[in-house]
């Protein structure tokens, strides 16, 4: 995921909306952490060996994530992300919500209406008894050991509630064998012994911030002074406890509610608590896209007119976190596919002052480097092209105390397709009212074919998201002209890295100047769509559901994307293409629809049919014969959805009796 938001989401309750006469749009949190699932999927990664660590340990959370560092931390249940929080003091955070550490939702919030013990982020064993460097040394309470961290609530999520809380733990006592009392001459184990150490309850960050004088973080120190903490295997932990409302539907479900963002955790001796200042100058924004309006899109329309696309500076956030001036250097450089630098640009060296005075650097040529002429140097035709924006800081010749967080890197995709996201979703975006229509606004530089629609569809619990669809392009809203509509079709989730799914249109359609490129709803349910809140692409987008467009009242970008030209990018592989299923009799007018299943091997599937409103009328598994005698007379989809990775299939059959 990738990015920081400079502004607080305001979330509406779902079912308090969708009642209203005046529903319209809907954001809200997702039920599942795609970053988690596709990295458990596409990389074996283990818990955190019980390393010992030694004195300092600090995190500022910039490691790439979406998982903890491993060298530093035993378990993997937060987020570590550029996204969520707002104003941190460097690139990255770690996020507690309600999701596990494989990204879904933990089971017990499907059950439990009240609190549950959610996330944990465990530090490995520290040496808390000694250290070694620069000299031996034994370790007391004398010698002020503190551990400090600062925190957020909400940030750019759901924010936690009153009686949810953030927690800090210290392992009194490690777990160990005893002898059993009720079994003389056998061993039991005695769980470990963690104490509540400090917590703080849940809130909005409106609250938080008119109760901490506007700043964003607020810095927390915990000095150790008991003995019985001055051991090898010393371990502290964060935890979060999250609850849901009361009253809650399937549908209404999210995980990435509840939200804390923790940062800068830091634990070493000879400190005082007021020691909150690092000899560190860091990136504290993440990178940005070279383009003005696009994350991606296709290199002949980008080589077209280059100098309409490109942006005319960046925006760089870089933070002195010490509480005295430095001078210090920055500089970026554009690599090609070749690893050869084609661009280079030098900001010098400046002075930089602590963060805590004088906030971000406003140097210009640090702050807003300048767009070097050319950036991609050769402008040749290709199918596709790929850059890297490095950005790099440094303070003199070796650099500061943390190194990790002086250099970023932002990955500048030419594709088939154009994008205002950036590929990861933060919310889930829909639409409620009378067969609503959502609609994004894109311009081209020459006329083209465009070929298929990509979206991202978020997963939800029981299905709720499996909804029928027409994909829809405008030539323009007001007055409303469509020049596509496709047959109806329901939702789909690729189970790969990429979860957005291509759609592709019957036949190519050639269009040109500014298309409108969404959906039609068959239903008024909510129907939801990956919303990416940390780039801004609210003014492309429109929305109508009670018979008139309007703007979107939501900072983010849709997650739908056009597709021009022969389709690089693909959702199905051709080893995962099967015959397509069929159904008869079609129309039906006994009691049973008889399924056709596609050759290969298909060992365990899914069938699920919605009626003509996208209502959910049957559910069932491993059936070849399904009995449709409850059902009335009318058009009906039915999709079959394979367990293997196969594409969804969808059909549709009429009841005529």
């Amino acid at each position: 995921m990738t990015k920081i938001k400079l502004k607080i989401f305001h979330f509406l309750a779902l079912w308090a909306i969708y009642s209203s006469a005046f529903s319209q749009e809907i954001v809200r949190s997702l039920e599942t952490n795609p970053e988690k699932i596709h990295f458990q999927d596409s990389v074996a990664v283990k818990n955190g060996e019980a390393t010992i660590l030694f004195l300092p340990f600090r995190d500022d959370f910039s490691s790439r994530g979406p998982f903890p560092d491993q060298a530093l931390w035993a378990d993997r249940d937060v987020f570590i992300n550029p996204s969520f929080a707002i104003n941190p003091l460097s690139l990255g955070t770690a996020t507690f919500d309600a999701l596990d550490q494989h990204g879904k939702i933990y089971e017990e919030a499907q059950t439990n209406s009240f609190q549950i013990d959610a996330d944990r982020l465990t530090s490995h064993p520290i040496r808390l008894d000694s250290v070694f460097s620069p000299a031996p040394m034994a370790l007391s309470p004398a010698d002020s050991i503190i551990l400090t961290f600062y925190y957020q609530p909400q940030g750019n999520g759901s924010a936690p509630r009153l009686r949810d809380s953030l927690v800090v733990e210290f392992l009194h006592t490690p777990g160990y064998f005893s002898e059993d009392p009720e079994n003389p001459g056998e061993t039991i184990w005695i769980d470990d012994f963690w104490v509540s150490i400090w917590r703080t309850a849940g809130k909005n960050l409106t609250a938080f911030l008119e109760e901490n004088d506007s700043t964003f973080f607020q810095y927390v120190a915990i000095p150790i002074e008991d003995e019985i903490y001055f051991r090898n295997d010393f371990q502290f932990r964060f935890r979060n406890y999250a609850s849901f409302p009361l009253t809650k539907t399937p549908d209404n479900f999210a995980g990435n509610t509840c939200i804390w963002n923790v940062d800068y955790v830091t634990l070493d001796y000879g400190r005082s608590s007021a020691d909150s200042f690092y000899y560190d100058i860091a990136f504290a924004k993440p990178p940005q896209s070279i383009l003005r309006n696009y994350q991606s899109m296709p290199w002949s329309h980008y080589s077209a007119n280059p100098q309409n696309q490109i942006r005319g500076s960046f925006d760089v956030g870089i933070a002195n976190l010490d509480n005295i001036t430095y001078n210090y250097s920055y500089r970026y450089y554009v690599m090609d596919e070749n690893n050869t630098i084609v661009r280079n640009y030098s900001g010098g060296t400046w002075n930089i002052g602590s963060f805590a005075q004088v906030g971000f650097q406003n140097y210009l040529p640090h702050a807003n480097p300048p767009l070097v002429p050319n950036p991609f140097g050769s402008l040749d035709p290709a199918p596709a092209r790929h850059f890297r924006v490095h950005h790099v800081l440094r303070e003199g010749n070796n650099g500061d105390d943390y190194t990790r967080n002086d250099t970023i890197i932002y990955h500048q995709f030419f594709d088939n397709y154009f994008a205002y996201d950036d590929g990861i979703p933060e919310n889930g975006y829909g639409l409620v009212g009378v067969n609503p229509r959502g609609a994004i606004r894109f311009t081209l530089s020459h006329t083209d074919n465009l070929e298929a629609v990509q979206f991202y569809f978020n997963a939800t619990l029981n299905n709720q998201n499996q909804k029928p669809f027409r994909i829809t392009v405008w030539k323009n809203l007001e007055p409303e002209e469509i020049i596509y509509q496709s047959r109806p079709t329901t939702v789909e989730y690729a189970p790969w890295l990429n979860q957005f799914v291509t759609f592709p249109l019957e036949e190519p359609l050639e269009v040109s100047d500014t298309i409108y490129v969404g959906w039609e709803q068959m239903s008024d349910d909510f129907l939801n769509i990956g919303f990416d809140t940390s780039n801004d692409g609210s003014a492309q987008i429109f929305y109508n559901s009670f018979g008139e467009w309007l703007p979107t009242i939501y900072k983010g970008a849709l997650m739908v994307r056009p597709v021009f030209g022969s389709q690089n990018i693909t959702d199905v592989t051709e080893d995962d293409v099967i015959n397509s299923i069929s159904v008869f009799p079609n129309p039906v007018t006994g009691q049973f629809l008889q399924l056709q299943l596609p050759d290969g091997n298909i060992n365990h599937f899914e069938t699920i049919i919605f009626d003509s409103s996208g209502k959910l009328v049957h559910k069932s598994e491993n059936l070849d014969q399904i009995n449709v005698s409850q059902l009335t007379a009318g058009i009906y989809f039915l999709q079959f959805i394979p367990q293997n990775g196969y594409k969804i299939e969808t059909t549709k059959f009429i009841i005529s009796r």
